[in-house]
């Protein structure tokens, strides 16, 4: 009852002080027993009481010590409520605050994680308020909270994470260049890590996605070539070139259908010059991808052609 009469009191203070024209500050209950009630609200997961006692330190005691850790505390205690707008931006207020954060380290982890949260699909609330509901999708700002991570710890483990991850939230809001130039940070970063392996992978991924999703560029071929012959190179008993391989097989099959579907443009108008032309794009296809189902079929096109010109 003590700690909770003494929080009305500390809400109620500044209107009596600017009423009387008076500074007051909070008679009976020193800086210390604020820092003691806030670690106990944390101690019993009383959230919402760590960011009500942290805001009366930072408040009303700013000269203090207390004062410059309690940002902190008050961004955990809003991590822990889900209210992660907020946290966030506590936890950026708390790395402004000092040259030198005694928990610089942590409140980086706790902003990666918020940035995971947004990435699988918690929402912003509406307004930024913690009384509005969480309606309003949060990618882009998941973006901006892992390009914060890999700014402050650019050589740490953790931002090999937020680059992997950054990558693929591009990757899914269809923004396919600046996926692959992320992917390519990562890798020149951190050449041997497991997850630079995962980028190679997921290069390939990508420039398939690009040759269905887009007009077919020859050059998306030629990368995805290169991009696996560096796998290969970087990491030679990695079985996950295995699953590029795949999909780049995936990419010359989108490449060839096209070839065997302008072949079969030519074919249908049945002249000569245009069944010559037909013919021509069957060879072309069949020699630049000749594993491909479209060779195949390619291939029995052209067998009675072949046929009568040996009779």
């Amino acid at each position: 009852m003590k700690k909770w009469l003494t929080i009305f009191c500390a809400a109620l203070t500044p209107l009596l002080a600017q009423e009387e024209g008076e500074d007051f500050a909070f008679e009976g209950t020193s800086v210390q027993e604020f820092n003691g009630f806030l670690q106990e609200a944390f101690a019993a997961q009383d959230w919402w009481g760590v960011v009500d006692y942290g805001a009366i330190l930072v408040n009303d005691f700013s000269d203090t010590p207390f004062a410059k850790e309690a940002p902190f505390s008050i961004a955990e205690g809003y991590f822990n409520l889900e209210q992660y707008e907020m946290s966030n931006e506590m936890f950026s207020s708390y790395l402004a605050s000092t040259a030198m954060p005694r928990y610089f380290e942590e409140a980086i982890r706790y902003k990666f994680e918020i940035a995971e949260r947004f990435a699988h699909g918690a929402k912003l609330r509406l307004f930024g308020s913690p009384k509005m509901p969480a309606w309003l999708p949060a990618k882009e700002e998941a973006i901006e909270i892992y390009n914060d991570v890999i700014a402050a710890l650019p050589h740490a483990d953790i931002t090999a994470q937020a680059l992997l991850s950054k990558s693929r939230l591009q990757f899914e809001l269809e923004d396919y260049k600046p996926s692959v130039e992320t992917l390519d940070l990562l890798i020149h970063r951190f050449p041997k890590h497991d997850l630079a392996a995962e980028a190679y992978l997921e290069k390939t991924r990508n420039y398939l996605a690009q040759c269905k999703a887009q007009k077919l560029d020859p050059d998306i071929l030629d990368m995805a070539d290169l991009n696996i012959r560096r796998f290969r190179l970087a990491f030679p008993r990695e079985p996950r070139v295995a699953e590029a391989e795949l999909a780049y097989a995936g990419m010359q099959e989108v490449f060839a259908e096209s070839l065997y579907e302008t072949a079969c443009f030519f074919e249908r108008f049945g002249r000569t010059k245009k069944t010559d032309a037909a013919q021509i794009y069957f060879r072309n296809l069949i020699s630049k991808y000749p594993n491909t189902k479209a060779a195949k079929a390619a291939q029995a096109k052209l067998r009675p052609i072949v046929q009568t010109e040996k009779n």
